[in-house]
């Protein structure tokens, strides 16, 4: 999958809403997955609205362990890389050998 390079009104809008829209209602207006909002929020120090309330993992987040990377997961989850880490470790299952 490839990706996309964030064009600066996109960067601009994200600051202006990231304290007054949800996730889900970045993404949409974006036309970007909420994993791709969460990363570029975290590079630019934004704090957004919904990464203030924490949210337990999902049965369909926690299958995905089993068929990709922590990389991956950290982009469809829209959660950290070391929280991907961390839960993948509670869970122990750990990644098969290349």
């Amino acid at each position: 999958m490839a990706q996309q390079m964030w064009e600066r009104y996109e960067m601009d809008f994200l600051i202006e809403v990231a304290s007054t829209m949800t996730l889900k209602e970045i993404s949409e207006k974006l036309e970007r997955t909420e994993g791709a909002i969460k990363n570029k929020a975290s590079y630019l120090g934004i704090t957004l609205l919904s990464a203030k309330a924490w949210s337990p993992w999902t049965p369909e987040q926690v299958a995905l362990f089993s068929t990709h990377s922590d990389k991956e997961i950290s982009l469809i989850t829209g959660r950290t890389v070391k929280s991907v880490c961390s839960k993948r470790y509670q869970l122990k299952i750990y990644r098969r050998a290349a």
